[in-house]
């Protein structure tokens, strides 16, 4: 993933991880209070939905963010599965 700790921490960021068509990978898009956007879909290992949600958790933790809340689905498909979703973080206090 991309490096978040040379970006200012004033404010929440919000990831977003989206299942690719093919099933087999997930793209991380990692979002600023100020609307830019760092993608970082290359670097994800994980390949299920859950799996990237403890992987982002985790990165975004070792870079002093905490976690607001829990994951939320934002698109799911005809079967139930999580295609789409978000997650809020602010820097550790």
């Amino acid at each position: 993933m991309s490096d978040t700790k040379s970006k200012s921490k004033s404010g929440p960021i919000e990831v977003w991880l989206t299942m690719k068509e093919n099933g087999m990978a997930v793209d991380c898009m990692i979002v600023r209070e100020d609307e830019s956007i760092e993608n970082t879909a290359v670097d994800m290992q994980a390949l299920s939905m859950r799996g990237a949600q403890r992987e982002a958790t985790g990165y975004m933790i070792s870079r002093d963010y905490e976690p607001v809340g829990r994951w939320q689905a934002e698109a799911t498909s005809s079967a139930g599965e999580t295609l789409e979703s978000v997650r809020t973080f602010r820097p550790k206090k």
